[in-house]
């Protein structure tokens, strides 16, 4: 696994324990201390964790517009929410090439949700894509 994805899974795994209620200012910290990747990219995960962190309902906003009408964010399961959250922060926050942001996000996906997420994020993102772009 690359040290930038390894980044987004760190941020990932954060923004999960942060959904689902642990508010620790070092929680990112903690999940990095276990890891071996250069500062940089542990950089990057933080920035990554606290910008989503920080624009929680905007990001918000724009996925539950992007979502099936069927759907809302509160049937997602939380693994797939923070994969949602975190590639949507990438695309409109840190200036990420949405087609990068959303593969990456789709690579989470196999590693941390069941075999249905893929194709259910790939089209949420890819709805936001268009979004941003005016498509």
């Amino acid at each position: 696994m690359s040290a930038r994805r390894q980044s987004r899974l760190i941020a990932a795994q954060a923004l999960y324990a942060y959904d689902m209620g642990n508010r620790q200012a070092n929680i990112v910290d903690n999940l990095l201390a276990q890891s071996k990747i250069a500062q940089k990219y542990k950089d990057f995960a933080t920035r990554l964790f606290e910008t989503t962190r920080d624009n929680l309902i905007a990001i918000d906003e724009t996925l539950a517009a992007n979502i099936s009408k069927d759907w809302s964010l509160e049937r997602l399961g939380r693994a797939e929410l923070a994969i949602l959250r975190l590639a949507c922060c990438e695309i409109a926050y840190l200036g990420e090439d949405a087609p990068v942001a959303i593969s990456e996000a789709l690579e989470l996906a196999k590693q941390l949700a069941d075999d249905n997420a893929p194709p259910f994020i790939n089209g949420i993102l890819e709805a936001v894509r268009k979004q941003r772009s005016g498509a």
